[in-house]
């Protein structure tokens, strides 16, 4: 009871489980009318800027070095909890626009000849909508080309498998390496691969799907460009596709 909750009131479900907490609860989120709103969101290579209302009311605005929204979003709560504690708003200012992030979240592995690899660990379906939507933004102009390894035990069954489809609306084109199956599952229940590429062709994109890592690499090889971002999301290792098509752009 004399604990704090901080809550994103965007999310309906928190808006109800939040209302039964015996505790003072902070509202956050991007509508108005919050405890915490964020507003003017913008966007760029270099990161997000962003301001934050306190109660209706101007607060501060900030700088962070990561891209997107939710990162935003994600940062409003860290000064709800920081406000909180008694840190000034200048110093919250300072030091998250001294916050480089964490690996493999929007992650640069490298550059060869105009074409970028980056690297996400993105694998749900609300991330893989959020990260896209963020770097088509802080890349606009660029043709986004995402590789996706459906390799979490939720993204190689059907359960997200209409939802997929839905989530890629932002890349030129879309490579989805074949999962493992898993043991005991009917066919049914399995993620299909086929059915994700054929979706989304539907939808007039270009997609692929590929059973080897290294026939990835040869395809993505033959056909970016100067200019290209590659998205490879996956929360796993992913064969070290990363450094292997670093080196293959290289040696073209």
């Amino acid at each position: 009871p004399s604990g704090c909750l901080v809550a994103c009131h965007d999310d309906p479900v928190v808006r109800e489980l939040s209302a039964e907490a015996s505790c003072k609860v902070m509202s956050y989120g991007m509508a108005p009318q919050l405890d915490w709103s964020l507003a003017d969101v913008e966007i760029t290579g270099e990161g997000t800027r962003f301001r934050v209302l306190k109660n209706d009311s101007y607060y501060h605005d900030f700088f962070i070095r990561m891209i997107g929204r939710h990162n935003a979003l994600n940062s409003t709560a860290v000064i709800a909890v920081l406000d909180r504690l008694g840190v000034a708003a200048g110093a919250i200012a300072e030091q998250l626009a001294l916050f480089a992030g964490v690996r493999r979240r929007q992650e640069v592995r490298g550059e060869v000849g105009g074409v970028k690899v980056v690297d996400d660990f993105a694998h749900h379906p609300t991330a893989v909508r959020e990260t896209l939507d963020s770097l088509s933004q802080a890349y606009e102009g660029q043709r986004l080309v995402v590789v996706f390894e459906p390799r979490t035990n939720s993204s190689r069954r059907s359960i997200f498998q209409e939802d997929y489809a839905r989530v890629f609306s932002r890349a030129a084109e879309v490579v989805v390496k074949e999962p493992m199956p898993l043991d005991g599952l009917s066919a049914d229940d399995h993620f299909s691969a086929t059915k994700l590429v054929e979706d989304l062709r539907r939808q007039g994109m270009e997609a692929r799907y590929y059973p080897e890592t290294g026939d990835i690499i040869s395809h993505l090889v033959s056909s970016v460009r100067p200019g290209d971002v590659i998205v490879v999301l996956s929360n796993g290792g992913f064969d070290n596709i990363h450094e292997r098509l670093l080196i293959a752009l290289e040696e073209k």
